[in-house]
């Protein structure tokens, strides 16, 4: 004999149970929104036979009711109805951060599109996500992957993740401010800016060395923190610009060539 659950048990679940919330009143408008051409189509696709599958669940598990059948012409579809209980479970899960990196190209996305749907801020998912993943983003970091092609696709999608993830805090930051234009990026006083190509990195406890390229070939290495590298997200073939500043002048003479007195 089965055992009953109460609460949502994966994705499927809890993605339809949302979507009754704001406003799929049958099967057929769940399964529209989840097809391959629907609205969240391009993020996640859910077959008709498992989009009913997981409405069964939740009826079994009393987060939605059938009350009368939508009217019109056709087969006839019961109206779904999310209870109070299914209405907690949905806000939990939409304010929870993904467990996983693996996670985010679909949950996270899901998430954050359903939020917006449903006119709620997108900012405190994304803060709390950036918060539960920073310790596989500080690992992941500092590992050197070598020839390792594996570590260094892992190492490459965690600086994607944490780059998109404040990112569109940022571009939400912006549809939302209403205060005066941005301001133009600070400009520096020292004139010695010279932009260059990141050619290598060498990572250490507290220092890390950047080693770059001019365009004509010159090669300059930079000694910065390596919380400095994490900050500024740094990595082999970035762009950036090397700012040279100085406090002293230094004066070399070749020996034996002549001076000014003899």
């Amino acid at each position: 004999m089965a055992t009953r659950r109460d609460q949502p048990s994966n994705l499927a679940e809890l993605v339809c149970l949302t979507l009754v919330i704001q406003g799929a009143e049958h099967g057929w408008a769940i399964g529209s929104q989840l097809a391959l051409d629907g609205p969240l189509g391009s993020i996640w696709s859910l077959s008709r036979p498992l989009t009913y599958r997981a409405i069964e669940a939740l009826v079994e598990q009393g987060l939605v009711t059938r009350s009368g059948a939508h009217p019109g012409r056709g087969r006839e579809r019961s109206l779904l109805q999310a209870t109070a209980a299914g209405r907690t479970a949905s806000e939990r899960w939409l304010g929870a951060p993904a467990e996983h990196l693996r996670d985010l190209r679909t949950e996270l996305l899901l998430k954050l599109t359903l939020r917006q749907r449903a006119g709620l801020a997108i900012e405190p998912l994304l803060d709390a996500q950036e918060r539960t993943l920073q310790p596989a983003f500080d690992a992941i970091a500092q590992r050197d992957p070598g020839g390792d092609l594996v570590a260094l696709w892992r190492q490459e999608n965690a600086r994607a993740a944490r780059r998109f993830l404040r990112q569109a805090r940022e571009a939400q930051h912006a549809r939302d401010s209403t205060v005066a234009p941005r301001r133009p990026e600070v400009r520096l006083s020292a004139r010695n800016q010279l932009r260059v190509t990141i050619d290598s990195i060498t990572r250490g406890d507290v220092m890390t060395s950047v080693k770059a390229l001019l365009p004509d070939g010159q090669r300059l290495t930079a000694a910065i923190t390596s919380d400095a590298v994490y900050e500024l997200d740094l990595a082999a073939g970035d762009e950036v610009v090397m700012i040279v500043k100085s406090t002293e002048i230094m004066v070399a003479k070749a020996e034996g060539a002549p001076g000014r007195y003899g």
